[in-house]
């Protein structure tokens, strides 16, 4: 497969990381200052649904790389998937 595809996909698993990390973050910030634990709660339902959002993102892109690997005329392996399951 194409380095290309494989660090075009690397990059993207790093910046959805880098991106839920950061809303965590920021909501735990928001919690720390006493903000209303209600309005917190939206703030945590939409930071999950990014982070399913996500994982959906990336399981779409890894079927595709692997349909990519089998017209190269490649048979793509399980363990050779650069997604990680949590």
């Amino acid at each position: 497969m194409s380095s290309k595809v494989k660090e075009s996909l690397a990059n993207v698993i790093g910046a959805m990381e880098l991106l839920n990390k950061n809303f965590e973050d920021q909501i735990e910030t928001l919690r720390q200052n006493g903000k209303d634990e209600e309005e917190l709660q939206k703030l945590v339902k939409g930071a999950m649904a990014m982070k399913d959002a996500s994982g959906i993102y990336l399981s779409w892109a890894n079927h595709f790389i692997e349909r990519l690997v089998q017209t190269e005329g490649l048979e793509p392996e399980d363990e050779e998937s650069i997604i990680v399951e949590e």
